[in-house]
């Protein structure tokens, strides 16, 4: 648990400070590159820049569902402090394949605090939000906000989880992404030579 939220407080950070000197350093690199080589580089890049920023909005977007059905359900439920609780889950949230899991757990143990009916119909809620979630919203968001098939979304959060736990799952889809960004831009760019050859 401590790990996860010194895991997820360094990204944070990493963002914050990314955010406000990053476009320095992609500067930098680019002067770096033969003159006639930066458009194409340019363009990879920021082509980058959009699927990590889709990756980020997407996974907001799905947090804030989140978020505002566990208000909705608690509120229905009665369990004082709904709101709050609410924000906790969105924020947890945003942590992928645990977060979920971590808000559902401290949710549903308040829920019983207050009775065993909500307790009961709150883990109900986050045991079918949390397979919606999984295999519906995090595939068709991020397949549109990333501009991946919800499959490679499904396989790049697996495999990055497997190969590095935590960290892995936060960086699979704007990797994912970022890979097949490369792949497009190799593609075309040898299809230019192909046609120029000819």
């Amino acid at each position: 648990m401590i790990t996860i939220v010194v895991a997820t407080i360094t990204i944070a950070f990493m963002t914050f400070f990314m955010l406000l000197e990053g476009h320095v350093w992609v500067e930098r690199f680019y002067r770096l590159l033969p003159e006639k080589s930066q458009p194409r580089w340019r363009q990879v890049g920021f082509d980058i820049y959009r699927t990590v920023g889709g990756y980020v909005t997407g996974n907001l977007l799905i947090s804030l569902i989140a978020g505002g059905l566990t208000t909705v359900v608690l509120l229905i439920m009665g369990v004082p402090f709904a709101v709050a609780l609410g924000l906790i889950v969105a924020i947890l949230d945003l942590i992928p394949l645990a977060g979920a899991t971590i808000a559902a757990i401290l949710i549903g143990i308040v829920a019983f605090l207050h009775s065993v009916v909500a307790g009961i119909v709150v883990v109900a809620f986050f045991i079918v939000y949390q397979q919606i979630e999984n295999h519906l919203l995090q595939p068709v968001i991020y397949g549109r906000t990333v501009q991946l098939s919800p499959l490679a979304v499904l396989i790049s959060v697996l495999v990055g989880a497997e190969l590095a736990g935590i960290l892995g799952a936060l960086a699979a889809i704007p990797v994912a992404g970022a890979i097949q960004v490369l792949l497009v831009d190799w593609r075309r760019h040898r299809g230019e030579h192909s046609a120029a050859a000819l």
